[in-house]
């Protein structure tokens, strides 16, 4: 039997895609109950693996630390030898087991950088975005112990469940769609007798989309709770208007200074200015807007790391049936020039005959072996796909 393939958003949320951009997506919040979405979340960063995380592992600040009722805590380190090096910022397992019992919520930061399972769902889920993606590990012991304040968060968020309960308490925003220089914190920001928009408990399993700037706290009922925070760091127009605005160093009179003792004619001295932007931006040509957002943009999936020793082996035992596929998050472009064709990839730049284009392209575009290369004999296949595995451009699949 064949099993429907689940994207990363569809796990998150009960409604389609399309049902999400268009009603929920930076705008309203989404509540998706376990019994409603595909599986639970227990795959993404399990107990067992928070564990080992922290008992097992050589975990270092500042991926962790500990908060209580809004403020941080002392962290939990201790001074280790590696080599000839002493290490004075590693987890100490049992003065963070003592933080926990006191009430205390750990916070595992930039999970994505560190356990493989939430780095690929975080992967995926931004290149189906098309925004960036961080995501952040949050335990806190039963008995009604809050770690944060209220607040708002500058990027949108999506909280999984893994275990345990926790209740959300959610209220409209008092900022709406605040940027990155814009966090807020503190029981001001719910006006006096003001009524939750939301006030649910997460089970394990559930899910909970809330758009930046919705002011929320979270606190814990009798179980313990591990939960997940996908955050969406999210392109703005703003952003691209910050990108637009750069280009103007390349305008002359843009460089040019403010006349001497500015501030006494600024009055008569804006309104030309303003029509000389308006003009400037009426003539920029729309290619240069896309080139300056696509930088932007071309970072928000993060690049695939290469398995060092797969690589390496599927590079020496190569055949023609070896399944490859195209590294995810790797920006390319494929060129013409004269009799080459030029492959660029951040950090490299590669010559090939031209006639090996059409090959290279479908290389690019989907997982594929060497024998489904098009217009080259299997020695060449081979040396193209073992060219592009040095590279770093395709990976084993």
């Amino acid at each position: 039997m064949t099993v429907p393939v689940r994207t990363a958003l569809a796990r998150a949320v009960s409604v389609d895609a399309g049902t999400f951009a268009a009603e929920h997506w930076s705008r309203t919040p989404l509540l998706s109950r376990a019994k409603q979405l595909p599986r639970p979340f227990d795959d993404l960063l399990s107990p067992d693996e928070v564990d080992e995380l922290v008992a097992d592992r050589a975990l270092r600040s500042p991926f962790f630390r500990t908060v209580r009722e809004g403020g941080g805590l002392p962290l939990p380190t201790r001074t280790v030898t590696a080599g000839a090096r002493r290490i004075g910022d590693l987890v100490d397992a049992e003065a963070l087991a003592a933080q926990y019992a006191d009430g205390a919520t750990l916070v595992l930061q930039s999970v994505h950088r560190m356990h493989p399972p939430v780095a690929r769902f975080c992967r995926e889920l931004a290149a189906e975005l098309g925004h960036p993606t961080q995501c952040n590990a949050y335990l806190t012991p039963g008995g009604r112990h809050q770690g944060f304040d209220y607040h708002h968060d500058t990027h949108d968020v999506f909280v999984l469940q893994v275990s345990g309960r926790k209740r959300w308490i959610v209220y409209e925003p008092v900022v709406r769609l605040p940027l990155a220089s814009q966090p807020q914190a503190g029981a001001h920001l719910v006006p006096t007798g003001a009524e939750p928009l939301l006030d649910v408990e997460l089970e394990a399993g559930d899910a909970l989309y809330l758009p930046r700037g919705y002011v929320h706290a979270a606190l814990t009922t009798d179980e313990d709770s591990v939960h997940l925070t996908v955050g969406v760091l999210s392109t703005t127009w703003h952003d691209v208007l910050t990108d637009v605005v750069g280009l103007a160093g390349q305008d002359e009179a843009f460089r040019d200074a403010l006349p001497v003792q500015p501030a006494a004619r600024l009055g008569e001295l804006l309104p030309a200015f303003l029509r000389r932007t308006a003009d400037w931006l009426d003539a920029l040509p729309v290619e240069e807007v896309e080139r300056a957002a696509g930088r932007r943009l071309a970072r928000s999936v993060p690049v695939e790391p290469v398995s060092l020793l797969a690589t390496t082996a599927a590079v020496r035992s190569l055949s023609n049936a070896t399944p490859l596929r195209p590294r995810g998050g790797l920006a390319t472009t494929v060129r013409r020039d004269g009799d080459q064709v030029v492959l660029t990839a951040p950090g490299r730049t590669v010559r090939l005959p031209g006639f090996t284009e059409p090959a290279l392209r479908r290389l690019l575009d989907a997982p594929c072996a060497p024998a489904d290369l098009p217009g080259l004999d299997e020695p060449s296949a081979l040396v193209l796909a073992r060219r592009m595995l040095r590279e770093g451009v395709v990976l084993p699949a």
